[in-house]
């Protein structure tokens, strides 16, 4: 009995450390896994400036741009390991496929008969102090308007001007490609 009870207790210790664990600064994404006593962690008292690449969509027009749920990620867990989110500096820039995922919400049920699933997420970085832009080259090859974007994302003249732009400034690029 005491080596069944061993078993449990080492295969619950087991599932506990594989458990996905919600952030403080955005609840509902960007679930991570804690990892206690990295070897490797932020210096907590830097400044971070990072900009995030978008430009692959989901197929699935129901679901939530995984990339876009990283940048939820990115904030919960370094936030949860101790860097302060005022010491982190996001940019995300969408374009290509993921041009889409910045549609309205009018725009986005125009287009697809569903509720945009990445609208929420964006006004909850956007509130938090995120910048988000959308290429206005692949909006025009995808026929989004100015008007048909969110409101909390602005329209860029490229992604490439952007890139170019926050790296000239230091931002360091996450690219999902």
């Amino acid at each position: 009995m005491k080596k069944l009870t061993l078993i449990f207790a080492l295969f619950s210790i087991f599932i506990q450390a594989q458990t996905l664990e919600k952030g403080t600064i955005l609840k509902d994404y960007g679930q991570f896994y804690n990892i206690e006593n990295p070897d490797f962690n932020l210096n907590p008292q830097q400044k971070y400036h990072v900009i995030f690449d978008i430009r692959k969509a989901t197929n699935d027009v129901n679901e939530l741009n995984p990339l876009l749920n990283v940048v939820a990620r990115f904030i919960n867990m370094h936030v949860a390991q101790g860097i302060p989110f005022e010491n982190l500096t996001l940019v995300v820039i969408f374009h290509g496929s993921a041009t889409k995922d910045v549609l309205s919400e009018k725009a986005y049920k125009e287009k697809f008969r569903k509720d945009n699933p990445n609208l929420d997420l964006l006004n909850k970085l956007n509130d938090l102090g995120v910048k988000l832009y959308v290429c206005g080259q692949s909006a025009m090859h995808y026929e989004i308007k100015k008007e048909d974007v969110a409101k909390s994302v602005k329209y860029a003249l490229s992604a490439l001007s952007v890139l170019t732009q926050y790296q000239s400034e230091g931002y360091q690029l996450i690219d999902f490609n």
